[in-house]
Formats: structure tokens, C-alpha cells, sequence
């Protein structure tokens, strides 16, 4: 008991004049630092020792090596106190005291002092410079494990400072529960501290990031957009869309770092890590391109009315080539290719090979034009030349094509991107309905003129008929297009309800319209029942549907009478 209590006086001693020490050299210059040893002396005791090992003098080898150890213990002592002196980091800190304890342990290790029977001179000399060594060496360590054991008394911050993710895990491995698990863990290059943070950064971007979009989409909602103005919602979701998935991955990114900062993995990551935050910058540059543009085209037309939208929409996509270009020279000079390098090499042989690989190239820039162009997407049922049917596959060289029939056509992009295109998906609203609807010459005008405005109304009531009064929404999938919107998403709505000609054997009334569903099955079924209203508003204003006749006379010409007979 006297003896543990003798101790833990010198322990308790010993941490007071290392908190001494680490206060006074944090208000130190550190001017009066001793100097290196002399390389001349380490080089002279280095020689001896080559010497001594040639004659076999095994004690002078030893004297000699304890002492080199010595001024090495020495020179390390003193990086060590230099290097307090300027860290910032716990985790630095923590690696670099870590590394060098093990270090000066292995070291005192292998210099243990020899045993001899006879002590002479040289013995003793032998046992002072081990002596001398390994005080040196115990203050070096003292040193090394109170650095360990308190770095915050060490690395002073403010408390802003001391938020870091590398801090962070650090603060979590310091408690005396973690250090146990974490040496478990050392083989494979983790550490629990770096688990529970990881674990810690995704579960706050999972159940925040949610929250923190609901409350910046009310605030904006309620003080920033206007209520008439155009675009201006959909802008902001636009908008808002590449920030949120910049936002997740940031945290995802944290997520990662935090779990596999010791690994070799980290670095293979940051290459990709790099190529996709170019990509998620690219796409907010292109959503913010969009915005300037709709917002801006028609006060730019307002001042020059004779500017077309074409020339609008070549300038956007020309300047989203030029932000691609940047980003691809970007991502190839993270990976350590030269640009430069790879335009000189397209000299004659880059010539040569594209003649060579003609239909290829041809059939894969085919393809590119139709995945930039946007022109079909697959299950489009869509018409090229003779070939209808819905589209199966997009490849590099070729388009696959199911027909209707359950035959598979494979038409090389080469054809497809010079051929005329029939997209019958790309609608919105309307399918189109279109017919004559004949009525018999014996029918008053009156009746035609009041059927015709009753189809009209059956048509313009109608739930399932598209209607121009009504105003249509922009989907939130709608792309940036300079085009009208009727255009652009495929809606028509138009009504015409027409007497459009007199026949051969019927006056006929034409009847113009688009269903508001664009499915072939429902679009029957609308097309069905408008057929059956229209049959009934024709007999409620007593009028007939016409069918084929003829009218044949037949003339008898007589000098005393003169006889007509018709038949029909």
C-alpha cells in the first residue's frame, strides 16, 4: 500500500510537470531549442562501429550503437517538441504519437544491456551510455503517451475549430470503452469511431435533409415567388432537384470518408467521387442555363422582334457543350491525362481508322444523336418508313424494334437518325377524332343548323373530350423547350364543328375533335359513345343519315306528247 501510494505521487507529479512543460511551450519561441547532434560525431561513432565489427569487438560495437541511439532519441525528442508546437489536428497528432511510442519501444527493446562476468572499462562505458539512453528514452516516451492521452490540452482551439469530422472521430476513440473494440479492429484498417460517425451522418441527412427542403420550399412559396408568375414555381423545383441530390451526396460522401479514412479504398474512391460531383455540378449549371433562358427570351424578343427562338435554343445547346467540354478536360486531368496530348495523336492514323470503321462511327454517332436528341425512349410505339412498332432496345449501333405482329427488327441508328421519325407517344393530351357525318338532302337547313350547334355543346360538356377552355398544367417532367407548349408536350384540344360540303348523296357536317386520353382502347371507347350522342342528337332534330343512292331519268321524246319517268 505505501508502495502504490508512493506512485501515484510520482505519477501525479510527473503529469503536473508535463502540464508545466506543454503550457510553457506554448508560450514559448522556442530559440533557446537545443541544436541537432553534430552528423560529423553520428558518422564518426558509425565508422567505429564498422571498425569494431571487422575486429569482432562486439562490446565496443555495442557502446557505440546505444550511443547513436541516444542522439537519435535525442533528435526525436526534439522534432517531437517542435511538432507540438505546430499541430492543428487531434487525428495528426494522435497517428504521429502512436507511430514514434511504438517506435522508441521496439528500439529500447532490441538495445538491451549485456551481461558480463568480467567488467572492465569498456563495461562500464557500455552500462553509461545505456543508462544515459534510456533516461532519454523514458522522457521521450512520457512525453509521447501524456500527448496521447491528452491531446485537447495540447492543440488549443476554439470550439468552432474543434468541429471537424477527423476531430469528431477522434473525440469518440478516446473513450476507454472504444480503445479496446478499436484495436480488434486495427487489422482491417477501421475504427468504431469512424462507424458511429459514418452511421451518424447518414441518418442526419436521411431524416434532416427532408425537413430542412419542406421549410425552404414554404419560406420561398410564401415570400419569394409571386403568385401570377410564370415559370417561377417550376424553376424552383427545377432548381431544386440537382441541389438535393448534391446534398445527399455530400453526406453520403462524409459517410464514407468517416468509415474508410485508414483504408486504401479512400483513395480509389476519390476518383470516382470526383467524376460524379462534376456531373452534379454540370447538371446544376445546365437547370440554371434553362431558367436564365425562359426567363429572359421574351424580353429579348420584346427588344428584337425579328430574333428567332432557334437561334435562342442553338446558343443554349452550344453553351452546354462548351460547360461538357470543360468538364470532361476537368475530369481527365484528375486522372493525370493530357488533353493536348490526346488532340495531337488525331493526325493521319485517327484519319485512317475513322475512314476504316466508317459504318461503325456512323451507326454510333447515329446513336448518340438519337439519346441526345431525345427522340424515342423505349416501349414508344413509333414508325419509321414501313416499320411500326414499339421500341425494344437503344444500343450504340443499332435500334431494336418490336412490331405488332411480335416480329423483332434491328435498324442500325445510321438509317434511323436520316429517316423520318413517327413518335405516337410523345402526346400529352388529344388522340384524334375526325369523321363526316352525312344527312339526307330532304333535310331542312333549320334542323341541320341547330344539330350542329347541339354537337357542339355535347362535345364542348363532354368529361372525356379534350376542351380549349381548358387551361392545362405544366408537368413537372417537362423540359426546358423554347417551342409552344401544345407543341412541345403534344396537347391538342382543338373543336370544329362544321357543315363542310354538299356530296353526291348527302350534305355532310364535319366533326373535329381530340379525346383527352391518348390510350387506343379508351380512346375507342370515347370515340363509341360521342358516335352513339351523335346519332341521337340527329334524330331529336329529325334528320336521317344519308346513305348511297342514285337518281336515274329516263326521257321519251314524242312530236305530240312528251312522257318523264324517274326512278331512283
Amino acid at each position: 500500500t505505501e508502495d502504490d501510494a508512493i506512485i501515484n505521487e510520482l505519477i501525479n507529479e510527473q503529469n503536473e510537470v508535463l502540464a508545466r512543460f506543454i503550457l510553457q511551450l506554448q508560450v514559448s519561441d522556442l530559440e533557446s531549442m537545443p541544436l541537432d547532434v553534430d552528423q560529423k560525431r553520428l558518422n564518426f561513432l558509425a565508422n567505429r562501429i564498422t571498425i569494431n565489427k571487422q575486429k569482432n569487438n562486439l562490446l565496443a560495437v555495442k557502446r557505440d550503437a546505444i550511443k547513436i541511439a541516444y542522439y537519435e532519441t535525442q533528435n526525436k525528442l526534439y522534432a517531437f517538441i517542435l511538432y507540438l508546437k505546430q499541430v492543428k489536428e487531434f487525428i495528426n497528432l494522435q497517428q504521429y504519437a502512436q507511430t514514434a511510442l511504438q517506435t522508441s519501444k521496439d528500439l529500447a527493446t532490441s538495445l538491451t544491456l549485456p551481461k558480463y562476468d568480467f567488467k572492465n572499462t569498456l563495461f562500464f562505458d557500455v552500462e553509461k551510455n545505456h543508462i544515459q539512453f534510456k533516461l532519454l528514452n523514458d522522457i521521450y516516451q512520457d512525453i509521447l503517451v501524456y500527448a496521447l492521452n491528452n491531446p485537447q490540452k495540447i492543440i488549443v482551439k476554439h470550439w468552432s475549430q474543434q468541429i471537424s469530422l477527423i476531430n469528431m472521430i477522434a473525440y469518440v476513440n478516446n473513450f476507454a470503452l472504444i480503445k479496446p473494440i478499436n484495436y480488434k479492429l486495427s487489422p482491417f484498417k477501421i475504427d468504431l469511431g469512424g462507424i458511429l460517425i459514418s452511421i451518424l451522418i447518414v441518418l442526419l441527412v436521411y431524416f434532416i435533409h427532408p425537413l430542412l427542403f419542406n421549410c425552404t420550399k414554404n419560406c420561398i412559396e410564401r415570400y419569394v415567388l409571386e403568385p401570377n408568375a410564370e415559370y417561377q414555381a417550376f424553376i424552383y423545383l427545377e432548381v431544386r432537384r440537382p441541389f438535393r441530390t448534391l446534398l445527399i451526396f455530400f453526406g453520403l460522401d462524409l459517410a464514407s470518408y468517416a468509415l474508410l479514412y485508414k483504408t486504401d479504398y479512400r483513395t480509389v474512391l476519390e476518383g470516382v467521387v470526383f467524376v460524379i460531383y462534376c456531373c452534379i455540378y454540370v447538371w446544376f449549371l445546365f437547370v440554371i442555363l434553362n431558367s436564365l433562358v425562359l426567363l429572359h427570351v421574351r424580353n429579348l424578343n420584346l427588344v428584337n422582334g425579328d430574333l428567332r427562338k432557334e437561334f435562342y435554343n442553338l446558343g443554349l445547346q452550344i453553351s452546354k457543350a462548351i460547360i461538357l467540354l470543360i468538364a470532361l478536360t476537368i475530369c481527365l486531368n484528375n486522372f493525370g491525362i493530357d488533353i493536348s496530348a490526346i488532340v495531337s495523336t488525331l493526325g493521319i492514323g485517327g484519319l485512317a481508322f475513322a475512314l476504316a470503321a466508317k459504318d461503325t462511327l456512323s451507326n454510333l454517332f447515329g446513336g448518340l444523336t438519337i439519346l441526345f436528341d431525345n427522340v424515342f425512349r423505349f416501349g414508344d410505339w413509333i414508325k419509321i418508313g414501313d416499320i411500326e412498332g414499339t421500341v425494344a432496345e437503344i444500343g450504340l449501333r443499332s435500334t431494336t424494334i418490336r412490331t405488332f405482329d411480335n416480329a423483332l427488327i434491328i435498324v442500325p441508328n445510321a438509317s434511323v437518325s436520316v429517316s423520318n421519325v413517327q413518335n405516337w407517344n410523345r402526346r400529352e393530351l388529344g388522340r384524334r377524332i375526325k369523321m363526316y357525318i352525312g344527312v339526307t338532302y330532304e333535310s331542312d337547313m333549320h334542323d341541320i343548323r341547330q344539330a350542329i350547334q347541339d354537337i357542339r355543346m355535347m362535345l364542348f360538356n363532354h368529361p372525356e373530350i379534350a376542351n380549349p377552355k381548358q387551361v392545362h398544367s405544366l408537368p413537372y417532367n417537362h423540359k426546358f423547350k423554347l417551342s409552344s407548349q401544345a407543341d412541345t408536350q403534344g396537347i391538342k384540344n382543338t373543336q370544329l364543328v362544321f357543315m363542310d360540303r354538299y356530296n353526291e348523296s348527302s350534305i355532310d357536317i364535319l366533326v373535329y375533335c381530340f379525346s383527352n386520353t391518348t390510350h387506343w382502347d379508351q380512346w375507342l371507347d370515347v370515340k363509341e359513345d360521342v358516335l352513339f350522342k351523335i346519332a341521337d342528337i340527329l334524330k331529336q332534330n329529325n334528320l336521317e343519315f344519308a346513305y348511297p343512292t342514285q337518281v336515274r331519268i329516263n326521257r321519251v321524246d314524242n312530236s305530240h306528247n312528251s312522257d318523264l319517268k324517274v326512278s331512283v
